[in-house]
């Protein structure tokens, strides 16, 4: 049985870590961090170009922050910062946003800015609406938006202005400050106290010596018939039942030390007071500081002018020096140089501290001190003799191992001993049959570690591998799995002893694993799994062989290479690719969402192949980064689900080379999802075209992005990008739709905003231009229609005279060719008729020798056939017959004669016998005659007697010639001869 020393020195430790592991899960529940520095913007005189101090800031119905400048006002949209000033130049010392207007007090002016058709803030005074006798009221310092108007208050006068007429209330002695809480204006006068502004004017509430004695900074709401009444010099105050109290709690002492300047209430009950000589101070309604900062914790200047929560719940301060911004609504903060801390490489909490290992040395910082709500709270220290980088810290058997670049050290509360000298310990894992042996990986190999009199040591080498080994895990069969970043996967069998390595096996691009790498090893659920860029594998002993998780692969498909998974005690699993960190949780049973959002505005940060991250519990998780140890509370962002912000069109110029055309303020298009239209059409010669936007996200605000498209243009959007502009130039005319929209450093996108115009053609495209292109074309053709029918009608009585002259030439040449053609047709006619006579005379000697011919024929015929008449005996009558028959075939078949028609005939029908005769050498004489029949038109039944044949003969003659003359069956002959 243990004594109760023994059972507090076992126990005790954890009964502390339970304690403080439930304070802060309950820190993580509340609105605002207590635990490091939130995020912090600090805009400086030369970032906003305008003067050094800020009086008040207000935000517009679009999100864009308005600051009362010393030299105007300060317009910020996320992306461009624009000065106005009021036009006696005086410092702006109170503003209020309604809407798109900036209503503005400053020395002796009142008004209000509202946007212009140029997009610019112009100033409408409204000094005029005020009596003159009032019209010396001095500075305005405060403006409220009350039931009864808007309040203008002064030291001398409160104005209330209210359908365009102004009301002034005067003080019994003076006005020192004035407030809205809960939409009542309450103000103060100096000598009667406090007093509540309503329609019958003001009413008193509460008169102390304390408003003489020091002057009113804050008056906040923190219940029914109760407020919180800050003061300069005294602190703060609870008026409750007409009694006022000093409010008994941490901050008070703080504000009345440093002198409270300006308070305001925050969302979920917690206030924000700034003060002149120590920063910020923000508590809950009790009092608690959960957060102190100040110049040397991230602000440009300690004095604090004014505070205002924007809509996205953080907090904007103008300082006496500067504009700064803190990111309070957040579940990040971060532990940086101003707790002694660079960049972060490994984290742990052991025996109530938590130790940082950094490119420095070991730092450690108090669990119980870790809460920044003072100046010096939570702040690191260096345990002496451990400067340099620092790898790992691993807690074995309630021991703290530093793995260092020098070797090994033992960690013990704040000192380090040093067990090892073998330089570069990247890690260190357990031995899983030996609980008293640890392997660790180092720059040159393995070492092995071994618990000697209840304390680690080292104990050698493990001989025969000399690889780098970051990373490395022990199998079920214990052989050690290493993953090295440039050469693959080795997987290594140490001996018995582990004294040394017995094999070693390389992986890469080989047994089912992808070829490019890196690869990692995890340990998922007691299973060695790889991730490479092609998803997560596992290996199979027995096939020797890497192959797809599906189940992994699936929760963490469409991510790239995965570098590091944790899971924690919930079943998420937290990773690493080379340029995001986020979570996949399960949603239900089997289905996992990832959620990326609240590490975005970190990512940039992170240690490239060096990320870190150590899970504490529920409500604290540690990262790495290159700035510090990151601070993440899961339970608190719960409470912060960050949406999109709006993109806007900010200005819109057309410009040509010598001018500009500015967009007036064009009309919502409701029909067109609000888009903007711009209805006049754009001339020409602005073709080109200048658009500035912006996005009022004002949570790391580098990673908000852009993306753009002009529909008419272009056919995509353009790829994400910083930049706050965007020109087109030498656009051609038409109509063109200009799409914007943007991603915050959350991930989260806006809707598309669109503003549509139209350029106008060039006047030489224009309709008009065309209209007198046709009107000109139409006058040409007449002009060219007219002067040709007159140049038409010119050459046309110039050709008529000309053809008479000609014709009468002609004429005369006629004549004299008509006399010549006469001489030359009696000459011809002369020749013919000689030929003619010449031709009778032949015919009539031809004709009168067949005549003489035929007629001794006929008489020799004649002798023959009388002597017939009176034969002698024995005379054969037959033969004399047929010798006379004979003879009369002769006279027939005379060729003489048969020539001499030839000769005839080619005469009378041009050479036709000789044509023929040289066109078909093959026809006969007889056949020549029957052509020459056939030339004249003769029919048959009289060609047959000329021939001497039948007409059966010559119809077989005829198609003997037909033949020889080559025609086709469906060509008559009688027509062929007569063509030819």
């Amino acid at each position: 049985m243990y004594t109760n020393r023994n059972y507090f020195s076992r126990y005790g430790r954890f009964w502390l870590l339970v304690i403080l592991n439930g304070l802060f899960t309950v820190a993580g529940l509340g609105q605002i961090k207590d635990m490091g520095l939130p995020f912090i913007n600090n805009y400086n005189k030369n970032t906003y170009k305008a003067s050094n101090q800020n009086w008040s800031i207000a935000q517009n119905d679009k999100g864009f922050l308005y600051f009362g400048n010393n030299d105007g006002l300060l317009e910020f949209d996320g992306s461009y910062w624009e000065l106005y000033p009021l036009p006696k130049r005086t410092i702006l010392r109170s503003i209020l946003a309604k809407e798109d207007t900036i209503f503005a007090g400053a020395f002796e002016e009142i008004g209000y800015f509202v946007p212009g058709g140029d997009g610019k803030m112009h100033f409408n005074s409204l000094v005029h609406l005020i009596p003159e006798y009032f019209r010396a009221f001095d500075e305005i310092w405060k403006i409220h938006n009350t039931s009864s108007g808007i309040v203008f208050q002064s030291f001398r006068f409160l104005f209330v202005y209210n359908n365009h007429q102004i009301k002034v209330i005067e003080p019994f002695s003076s006005f020192t400050q004035s407030f809205l809480v809960n939409g009542s204006a309450y103000v103060i006068d100096r000598k009667k106290g406090l007093y509540r502004l309503s329609a019958r004017g003001l009413e008193p509430v509460f008169n102390d010596p304390l408003f003489q004695r020091t002057e009113v900074r804050s008056l906040l709401y923190r219940g029914a018939d109760e407020l919180l009444l800050g003061t300069s010099t005294e602190g703060l105050y609870i008026l409750k039942n007409k009694s006022l109290e000093a409010w008994a709690s941490p901050v008070n002492l703080k504000l009345k030390t440093y002198e409270l300047f300006s308070g305001i209430a925050l969302s979920e009950s917690f206030y924000a007071f700034g003060t002149v000589q120590n920063g910020l101070y923000i508590t809950d309604r009790n009092g608690r500081i959960y957060q102190h900062i100040n110049r040397s914790k991230g602000l440009q200047n300690n004095t604090i002018l004014c505070l205002f929560e924007d809509r996205h719940y953080n907090l904007w301060m103008g300082l006496d020096n500067g504009i700064d911004y803190a990111e309070i609504n957040s579940p990040l903060s971060i532990f940086d140089f101003n707790y002694n801390l660079e960049a972060s490489y490994t984290s742990i909490v052991h025996d109530g501290r938590l130790y940082t290992g950094t490119n420095q040395g070991l730092f450690y910082t108090e669990l119980s001190n870790i809460r920044n709500s003072d100046e010096d709270g939570g702040k690191f220290t260096l345990i002496s003799g451990t400067e340099g980088q620092v790898w790992s810290l691993q807690v074995f058997d309630e021991q703290l191992l530093c793995g260092h670049n020098t070797g090994c050290f033992l960690v013990n509360g704040i000192k380090a001993l040093k067990i090892s000298d073998i330089p570069g310990y990247w890690t260190f894992i357990r031995h899983r049959e030996t609980s008293d042996t640890l392997i660790a990986g180092t720059y040159n190999g393995l070492a092995v570690f071994t618990k000697k009199a209840g304390t680690w040591s080292y104990a050698y080498e493990v001989k025969g591998f000399k690889e780098s080994s970051r990373t490395i895990l022990q199998d079920e069969d214990n052989t050690i799995w290493m993953s090295h970043g440039y050469r693959g996967i080795f997987h290594i069998s140490l001996s018995h002893d582990l004294s040394r390595a017995e094999s070693v096996t390389l992986y890469k691009a080989s047994k089912g694993l992808p070829p490019d790498l890196p690869y990692n090893i995890h340990k998922i659920e007691n299973e060695l799994n790889i991730s490479t860029s092609a998803g997560l594998y596992r290996y199979d002993s027995k096939g020797d062989v890497f192959y797809k998780n599906p189940k992994y692969t699936e929760i963490f498909g469409g991510f790239p290479y995965i570098d590091k998974i944790t899971r924690d005690n919930s079943g998420n699993f937290w990773f690493f690719t080379h340029t995001r960190m986020g979570v996949i949780r399960e949603t239900e049973r089997g289905k996992y969402q990832a959620e990326q959002a609240p590490f975005f505005r970190i990512n940039s940060m992170l240690l490239p192949s060096f990320e870190h991250l150590f899970i504490h519990n529920q409500a604290n998780v540690y990262i790495g980064s290159q700035n510090g140890l990151i601070h993440f509370s899961p339970r608190f962002n719960e409470f912060r689900k960050r949406g999109s912000d709006p993109a806007y069109i900010r200005s819109i110029r057309f410009f040509s080379k010598d001018s500009a055309l500015a967009v007036t303020d064009p009309p919502v298009d409701k029909e067109k999802n609000g888009s903007q239209v711009m209805q006049a059409p754009i001339p020409f010669r602005y073709n080109s075209a200048s658009f500035r936007f912006s996005s009022p996200s004002f949570e790391f605000p580098e990673g908000t992005l852009f993306s753009y498209r002009l529909s008419g243009f272009d056919n995509d959007w353009s790829a994400w990008s910083s930049q706050g502009f965007k020109e087109y130039t030498n656009l051609k005319e038409g109509e063109y739709t200009f799409e914007l929209k943007s991603i915050n450093a959350f991930n989260a996108e806006s809707e598309p905003v669109k503003f549509s115009f139209t350029i106008r053609p060039p006047f030489h495209r224009s309709f008009a231009a065309k209209l007198i292109y046709a009107i000109l074309l139409l006058l040409i053709l007449a002009g060219n229609i007219i002067f040709l029918r007159r140049r038409i009608e010119k050459a046309r009585l110039s050709e008529i005279l000309k053809r008479e002259k000609d014709l009468e030439a002609q004429a005369l040449v006629f004549r004299e060719q008509a006399l010549t053609k006469e001489k030359e047709i009696i000459h011809l006619r002369n020749e013919a008729l000689q030929s003619e006579m010449n031709h009778k005379t032949k015919e009539l000697a031809n004709a009168t020798l067949n005549l003489l011919h035929k007629n001794k024929i006929l008489s020799h015929l004649k002798e023959n056939l009388t002597s017939l008449l009176h034969p002698q005996p024995g005379y054969n009558l037959k033969h004399q017959i047929s010798q006379l028959i004979r003879k009369i075939n002769r006279e027939i078949k005379n060729e003489q004669h048969l020539e001499a028609f030839n000769t005839y005939f080619d005469e009378v029908h041009q050479d036709f016998i000789s044509r023929l005769k040289n066109a078909y050498p093959s026809l006969t004489p007889k056949e020549l005659r029957l052509c020459a029949y056939l030339r004249m038109n003769l029919s048959s039944k009289e060609i047959a007697p000329l021939m001497n044949i039948s007409v059966r003969g010559l119809e077989i003659s005829r198609y003997r010639l037909r033949k020889k003359l080559n025609i086709e069956h469906n060509i008559n002959l009688t027509d062929f001869i007569m063509s030819f």
